[in-house]
């Protein structure tokens, strides 16, 4: 009875000790305190974002092609012109000048055309009875030829004179307002055929556009009629809404051969609404909406990190490397673990990732801290919700 007893008592001992050794290893287990959040349903907007300058859709650089002092000037900027309205006025005597002596030359030219013509037709009807011999016939013909040739290149004189007269006096070609005076009157205007002198710009301010630069990684995602947020920094605290109506197909490149080279595409947003308050030229930044998804399934950005497929997957190392490939991962929490899953990532807003493929709405990942997430986890790896460990 005795032996009995003390086998018990030698029992409880045991089953104590074991029982106390086994609490103390989970008290000393190592936890990882991160946070923790449930899967949920969200709406991703996917943006592009870009800066630029709002100019008009309609804009017109009045010029002068011929040069010539400028002998009067019949607006200032911001007045309203309409399409054929006088806007300034060249000094145009030379030009003047120019057309009457082309005019008296032409009408010379006309004359002596009409004589050599009466000729040659005399001459070839004797010809042609075989009354006259060849070589009259052809002296008479080269110079109805050498007449004809003086009277277009008269008549080409005179109407490029005319032509230069009529530049001399500028007019609106739009109905529309002047936003910009380059010149005053009294200064010189040094147009040519080859080179215009803008003397002011005509803009037509019914209709408004912001273009902007879009990098090159973005602008793939990028396409006509996509819907846009515009901010202007002139007037703050509005939003105005607008579409992409071109996308320019020509790349332009910063520090092109350096490392930091930087390529860009023009992309031209057509405003819906025109505040009376804005101007050309005003500085703005857009937000294209390039795609949505409506209760998709989603986590946050900050909660997908990198791990060779190694340590996610049983797996050998890439024969070309040597080295595993690294999979987006989110960590799944499974009671107080965690384990690598890969992800198979859709769209993105600023603030979340949709995941196609990888978790769904029954499971509790890790979304921080950022520490934890790149360097401290791993499949197996003990987590505690910090939380719940500063509640205690």
């Amino acid at each position: 009875m005795k032996m009995k007893k003390k086998l018990i008592i030698i029992s409880a001992v045991v089953v104590l000790a074991v029982f106390l050794v086994f609490t103390l290893k989970q008290d000393n287990k190592k936890y990882v305190g991160v946070q923790m959040e449930k899967v949920r349903l969200h709406t991703i907007e996917s943006k592009v974002y870009a800066a630029g300058y709002v100019q008009p859709v309609v804009k017109v650089n009045i010029s002068a092609n011929v040069a010539g002092e400028i002998k009067a000037l019949y607006v200032k900027e911001g007045q309203e012109v309409k399409k054929g309205e006088l806007l300034a006025q060249l000094d145009k005597v030379r030009y003047a000048a120019d057309v009457d002596q082309s005019k008296s030359y032409y009408r010379s030219t006309l004359s002596a055309k009409n004589v050599a013509e009466k000729e040659y037709k005399r001459v070839k009807k004797l010809y042609d009875d075989k009354n006259y011999s060849e070589s009259q016939y052809d002296q008479a013909k080269g110079q109805y030829d050498q007449a004809v040739g003086a009277f277009e290149q008269a008549a080409a004189r005179l109407e490029q004179a005319e032509d230069n007269l009529r530049k001399t006096t500028l007019v609106a070609p739009i109905d529309g307002t002047v936003i910009g005076l380059q010149k005053e009157q009294g200064e010189m205007a040094l147009g040519s055929t080859f080179q215009a002198d803008i003397v002011m710009t005509v803009a037509d301010l019914s209709g408004m556009e912001v273009e902007v630069d879009v990098n090159e990684n973005d602008i793939v995602r990028v396409e006509v009629g996509d819907s846009v947020d515009i901010e202007i920094d002139a007037l703050a605290d509005q939003v105005f809404k607008g579409i992409v109506s071109e996308i320019s197909q020509l790349a332009s490149t910063m520090g092109a051969g350096t490392q930091n080279a930087i390529t860009n595409f023009k992309v031209t947003v057509k405003m819906i609404n025109n505040p009376p308050e804005i101007r050309s030229g005003m500085n703005a930044t857009v937000e294209i909406l390039t795609d949505k998804k409506v209760d998709v399934v989603a986590i946050p950005i900050r909660a997908v990190t990198v791990r060779p497929a190694d340590k996610v997957y049983k797996v050998k190392p890439d024969i070309v490397t040597g080295k595993p490939e690294l999979l987006e991962v989110a960590f799944v929490v499974d009671q107080d673990t965690v384990r690598a899953v890969e992800l198979e990532l859709g769209i993105n807003s600023e603030d979340f990732f949709e995941v196609l493929n990888g978790v769904d709405t029954s499971n509790v990942i890790v979304i921080g801290n950022h520490q934890a997430l790149t360097f401290d986890l791993q499949t197996g790896t003990a987590v505690k919700d910090i939380n719940d460990m500063k509640k205690k």
